[in-house]
């Protein structure tokens, strides 16, 4: 894929996450949903194409993570809880998945994953879910990066 092509599909992905924020903002979540879905397709093709997206300082990483949490909001306003804490465990095993592989800059992509986890565990405690699920992922990350602190 040439350099353009990168640049236009994450110009498309900030046209549809706009858009889509705008059907959110509105009320209209399904219209939300799906477009946020179509942006996230796009987040997709950027991480499959990291090199280029690195060298041409695209966030391809942060994108991918916007998309999901923006995709798990939306489902938390239409009451389909599990299938948000699904995007947001997306987010934190992508960012875990990274570290392990040790790609790119480890420090920010470290960030990353904290960030996600607290997401995760901010929506957890919001809908109530049951913390035995999102205590295990805690203690896996916890156990894989010791720099995470004890929560």
């Amino acid at each position: 894929m040439n350099e353009s092509c990168i640049q236009h599909i994450a110009s498309v992905w900030k046209e549809k996450t706009n858009a889509a924020n705008q059907f959110f903002n509105e009320g209209n979540f399904k219209k939300a949903l799906l477009v946020y879905e179509e942006a996230l397709f796009r987040a997709e093709v950027l991480c499959s194409n990291k090199l280029k997206t690195d060298r041409l300082g695209v966030p391809h990483k942060q994108i991918f993570a916007i998309s999901c949490n923006n995709i798990a909001y939306t489902y938390e306003e239409i009451g389909e809880i599990k299938k948000g804490e699904k995007m947001l465990q997306r987010v934190v095993y992508y960012f875990l998945f990274l570290t392990k592989e040790n790609q790119g800059n480890n420090s920010i992509i470290q960030k990353e994953l904290k960030r996600a986890l607290f997401t995760y565990i901010d929506f957890a405690n919001r809908n109530n879910l049951e913390a035995n699920g999102y205590q295990k992922i805690v203690h896996r990350i916890q156990q894989e990066f010791k720099t995470i602190p004890s929560i």
